[in-house]
């Protein structure tokens, strides 16, 4: 199978999403689909995504014309957006020209820039990680897609209720882990290495900082553990303190944006793993599929979840620890729990592994794979 996973990101790039996109690309690849991404060209790191990303294998990566107005607000991300959207038509045309048959693949990074993909006359496939607004444009790709590969229930029945007369197959699909990059580091080494205080509890926040996590919970929590040590990774204190605009506890420390490989000794460093949900925002509380949560599971440490119905849909009591959602007070408490549980929390360990091993990115791949294969009955080879 020939596909193209058409997605409106710069690549490669430090965010999630650009990891999801890298790591989905390789499982495909090593799967034995012939995949090639296409992104539109903007200024980035000059490595290949396999450096950048740490690939088993080359991932081949076309970046079309585009204008690079991306960061210039919601009209400038509009407009080029429409300019990369032209950009592929015409390169996708180009290759159906040249007698190539092909599936389409591509993310919803944005409400409109999948559209034109519909009128290529390819087999289309989205993956949706939200629910979507009933505007021209998505009525367009509804009326077009075969499958949609959503990562949690509750988008997939927003998704039918909003677009009920659309002929499109589901699939759910959360995202996922690469399991093979959490071997055991001893908990010692790991802090020795990362220069971390070896004689206190650490318990570990891992991602970036955006005001829909409800971030706040945080410095609130910390105050009252004034014994662990609270340790964030993945942004500095000053765009920390912008968001949750409070002054913060003494024992909150942070190591600001760290290189991906490196993220599993921090998690061999820590007590406990943190993953945030707040209800004061609908992403947080009913749509997101957090990849760290997925590589908590993969490396066997303690792990403390908001009990929100996204998360809840992925693990339960059996792998985690859930807190109240905005409530610090029982965060601390759940915390204070895990600290001092032995054998409960080592079984809970055990079955976030053995949980993480159905999450992989190969085996996501494959579920997908079949799923495209069961669903397209034409311009599926070359």
């Amino acid at each position: 199978m020939k596909l193209y996973y058409v997605a409106n990101a710069r690549m490669p790039t430090e965010k999630a999403h650009g990891i999801q996109i890298a790591k989905m690309c390789e499982a495909f690849i090593e799967t034995g689909i012939e995949v090639t991404l296409i992104a539109p060209h903007r200024a980035t790191d000059s490595r290949s995504l396999r450096e950048y990303y740490g690939l088993r294998v080359d991932v081949p990566l076309v970046c079309l014309p585009a204008l690079d107005w991306y960061t210039g607000g919601r009209i400038g991300y509009r407009v080029a957006s429409v300019s990369f959207m032209v950009s592929y038509v015409f390169f996708l045309w180009n290759q159906k020209r040249k007698g190539e048959q092909f599936v389409l693949y591509t993310v919803d990074l944005d409400n409109y820039s999948s559209t034109a993909l519909a009128f290529l006359g390819a087999p289309l496939y989205s993956e949706m990680h939200g629910g979507k607004p009933k505007t021209i444009a998505q009525r367009v790709l509804f009326n077009k897609v075969k499958g949609i590969i959503a990562i949690n229930k509750i988008i997939v029945k927003e998704l039918q209720d909003t677009f009920p007369k659309s002929s499109t197959r589901y699939l759910v699909e959360p995202n996922g882990v690469d399991v093979s990059k959490f071997s055991q580091i001893e908990k010692h080494e790991a802090r020795a290495k990362l220069g971390l205080p070896l004689g206190v509890p650490i318990v570990l926040y891992l991602g970036r900082f955006f005001e829909w996590k409800g971030l706040e919970i945080l410095p609130a929590a910390a105050i009252r553990t004034s014994s662990v040590h609270w340790q964030l990774v993945g942004g500095d204190e000053k765009d920390f303190t912008h968001i949750v605009k409070m002054a913060l506890p003494d024992n909150m420390f942070f190591a600001g944006s760290r290189p991906h490989n490196e993220v599993p000794v921090w998690f061999a460093a820590a007590d406990a793993l943190l993953v945030l949900g707040t209800v004061r925002d609908i992403q947080s509380y009913r749509y997101t599929s957090p990849m760290k949560l997925f590589e908590y599971l993969a490396s066997g440490n303690p792990i403390i979840a908001s009990n929100t119905p996204a998360i809840r849909e992925i693990v339960s009591e059996s792998e985690v620890s859930f807190y109240e959602p905005d409530d610090a007070e029982n965060l601390a408490r759940v915390l204070e729990s895990v600290l001092t549980q032995g054998s409960e929390i080592a079984l809970k360990n055990e079955a976030a592994q053995r949980l993480a091993k159905k999450f992989s990115w190969s085996a996501r791949a494959a579920r997908i794979g079949q799923f495209i294969e069961g669903n397209t009955t034409v311009h599926t080879h070359v």
